[in-house]
Protein backbone atom coordinates (compact mmCIF):
# COMPACT_ATOMS: atom_id res chain seq x y z
CA UNK A 1 0.00 0.00 0.00
CA UNK A 2 2.83 2.35 0.88
CA UNK A 3 4.49 1.66 -2.52
CA UNK A 4 1.25 2.42 -4.32
CA UNK A 5 0.89 5.72 -2.48
CA UNK A 6 4.50 6.64 -3.24
CA UNK A 7 4.10 5.74 -6.93
CA UNK A 8 0.91 7.81 -7.15
CA UNK A 9 2.61 10.76 -5.43
CA UNK A 10 5.61 10.62 -7.78
CA UNK A 11 3.33 10.35 -10.82
CA UNK A 12 1.19 13.29 -9.74
CA UNK A 13 4.23 15.45 -8.96
CA UNK A 14 5.79 14.58 -12.31
CA UNK A 15 2.54 15.38 -14.11
CA UNK A 16 2.26 18.71 -12.29
CA UNK A 17 5.88 19.63 -13.10
CA UNK A 18 5.35 18.62 -16.72
CA UNK A 19 2.20 20.75 -16.96
CA UNK A 20 4.13 23.78 -15.75
CA UNK A 21 6.97 23.32 -18.24
CA UNK A 22 4.67 23.04 -21.26
CA UNK A 23 3.71 26.70 -20.77
CA UNK A 24 7.28 27.84 -21.47
CA UNK A 25 9.31 26.50 -24.42
CA UNK A 26 12.65 27.02 -22.69
CA UNK A 27 11.45 25.27 -19.53
CA UNK A 28 10.12 22.33 -21.57
CA UNK A 29 13.47 21.65 -23.23
CA UNK A 30 15.40 22.33 -20.01
CA UNK A 31 13.26 19.88 -18.05
CA UNK A 32 13.58 17.20 -20.72
CA UNK A 33 17.37 17.43 -20.43
CA UNK A 34 17.20 17.29 -16.64
CA UNK A 35 15.83 13.77 -16.99
CA UNK A 36 19.01 12.78 -18.86
CA UNK A 37 21.12 13.96 -15.97
CA UNK A 38 19.29 11.90 -13.35
CA UNK A 39 19.55 8.19 -12.70
CA UNK A 40 16.73 7.01 -14.91
CA UNK A 41 16.60 4.40 -17.64
CA UNK A 42 13.73 6.20 -19.38
CA UNK A 43 14.52 9.90 -19.67
CA UNK A 44 12.33 12.51 -21.31
CA UNK A 45 8.63 13.19 -21.23
CA UNK A 46 5.74 11.72 -23.14
CA UNK A 47 3.52 13.81 -25.39
CA UNK A 48 6.08 16.49 -26.32
CA UNK A 49 5.68 16.41 -30.09
CA UNK A 50 3.34 18.58 -32.15
CA UNK A 51 0.45 16.97 -34.00
CA UNK A 52 2.44 17.24 -37.26
CA UNK A 53 5.62 15.63 -35.92
CA UNK A 54 3.71 12.99 -33.93
CA UNK A 55 1.83 12.02 -37.13
CA UNK A 56 5.19 11.49 -38.88
CA UNK A 57 6.47 9.40 -35.95
CA UNK A 58 3.26 7.34 -35.92
CA UNK A 59 3.40 6.77 -39.70
CA UNK A 60 7.02 5.63 -39.41
CA UNK A 61 6.14 3.26 -36.57
CA UNK A 62 3.24 1.83 -38.57
CA UNK A 63 5.48 1.26 -41.63
CA UNK A 64 8.21 -0.44 -39.57
CA UNK A 65 8.07 -4.24 -39.51
CA UNK A 66 7.45 -5.81 -36.11
CA UNK A 67 10.71 -6.17 -34.18
CA UNK A 68 12.67 -3.74 -36.37
CA UNK A 69 13.93 -0.32 -35.36
CA UNK A 70 12.21 2.63 -36.96
CA UNK A 71 13.79 5.11 -39.34
CA UNK A 72 15.26 6.97 -36.37
CA UNK A 73 17.00 4.35 -34.28
CA UNK A 74 18.72 6.68 -31.81
CA UNK A 75 17.65 9.09 -29.10
CA UNK A 76 17.32 12.44 -30.85
CA UNK A 77 17.71 14.43 -27.61
CA UNK A 78 21.29 13.20 -27.10
CA UNK A 79 22.01 12.30 -30.74
CA UNK A 80 23.00 8.78 -29.74
CA UNK A 81 21.95 5.60 -28.00
CA UNK A 82 23.92 6.22 -24.82
CA UNK A 83 24.65 9.41 -23.03
CA UNK A 84 27.01 11.12 -20.69
CA UNK A 85 26.15 14.78 -21.07
CA UNK A 86 28.44 17.64 -20.09
CA UNK A 87 28.73 21.37 -20.72
CA UNK A 88 24.99 21.57 -21.40
CA UNK A 89 23.65 25.02 -22.27
CA UNK A 90 20.07 25.66 -23.28
CA UNK A 91 18.95 29.03 -24.63
CA UNK A 92 15.86 30.60 -26.08
CA UNK A 93 16.65 31.67 -29.65
CA UNK A 94 13.31 33.23 -30.55
CA UNK A 95 9.70 33.29 -29.41
CA UNK A 96 6.43 34.63 -30.76
CA UNK A 97 2.86 33.84 -29.76
CA UNK A 98 2.78 30.65 -31.87
CA UNK A 99 6.41 29.64 -32.55
CA UNK A 100 9.66 29.37 -30.63
CA UNK A 101 13.18 28.08 -31.11
CA UNK A 102 15.39 26.71 -28.36
CA UNK A 103 19.03 25.67 -28.80
CA UNK A 104 20.70 22.95 -26.72
CA UNK A 105 24.47 22.68 -26.93
CA UNK A 106 26.31 19.93 -25.10
CA UNK A 107 28.92 17.22 -25.24
CA UNK A 108 27.72 13.64 -25.30
CA UNK A 109 30.75 11.76 -24.06
CA UNK A 110 33.40 13.74 -25.98
CA UNK A 111 31.34 14.66 -29.05
CA UNK A 112 29.93 18.21 -29.33
CA UNK A 113 26.31 18.65 -30.38
CA UNK A 114 24.18 21.63 -31.29
CA UNK A 115 20.46 20.85 -31.45
CA UNK A 116 17.85 23.35 -32.53
CA UNK A 117 14.28 22.73 -31.38
CA UNK A 118 11.43 24.30 -33.32
CA UNK A 119 8.36 24.54 -31.11
CA UNK A 120 4.75 25.40 -31.83
CA UNK A 121 1.92 26.35 -29.54
CA UNK A 122 -1.07 24.02 -29.78
CA UNK A 123 -4.04 23.97 -27.43
CA UNK A 124 -2.32 26.47 -25.13
CA UNK A 125 0.86 24.38 -24.71
CA UNK A 126 4.27 24.24 -26.35
CA UNK A 127 5.18 21.17 -28.41
CA UNK A 128 8.31 20.20 -30.32
CA UNK A 129 7.59 20.53 -34.04
CA UNK A 130 11.07 19.61 -35.28
CA UNK A 131 14.61 18.92 -34.09
CA UNK A 132 17.77 19.56 -36.08
CA UNK A 133 21.42 18.79 -35.41
CA UNK A 134 23.05 21.98 -36.68
CA UNK A 135 26.71 21.52 -35.73
CA UNK A 136 28.82 22.70 -38.65
CA UNK A 137 31.30 20.15 -39.87
CA UNK A 138 29.32 17.38 -38.24
CA UNK A 139 26.54 15.07 -39.28
CA UNK A 140 23.66 17.50 -39.55
CA UNK A 141 20.11 16.15 -39.74
CA UNK A 142 16.49 17.24 -39.42
CA UNK A 143 14.02 14.92 -37.73
CA UNK A 144 10.99 15.60 -39.93
CA UNK A 145 13.08 15.16 -43.09
CA UNK A 146 14.43 11.84 -41.83
CA UNK A 147 10.89 10.62 -41.12
CA UNK A 148 9.72 11.63 -44.62
CA UNK A 149 12.87 10.22 -46.26
CA UNK A 150 13.71 13.60 -47.79
CA UNK A 151 16.92 13.57 -49.84
CA UNK A 152 18.38 16.40 -47.75
CA UNK A 153 17.62 14.82 -44.36
CA UNK A 154 21.38 14.39 -43.81
CA UNK A 155 22.92 17.25 -45.82
CA UNK A 156 26.52 16.31 -44.92
CA UNK A 157 26.17 12.70 -46.02
CA UNK A 158 28.23 11.77 -49.05
CA UNK A 159 26.07 10.37 -51.78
Amino acid sequence: MRRLALALFVTLCGTFAYAQTTNDPLALITDIYKTYQSDTDHPGYANVYSRRLQALIDADEKATPQGDAGTIDWDVFVNGNNWELSKLTIALVSKSAAHAQVRAQFFNFKDPHDLLFDLVREDGRWFIDDISETKKGGNRWTMSKILTHAPDAFPDEKK
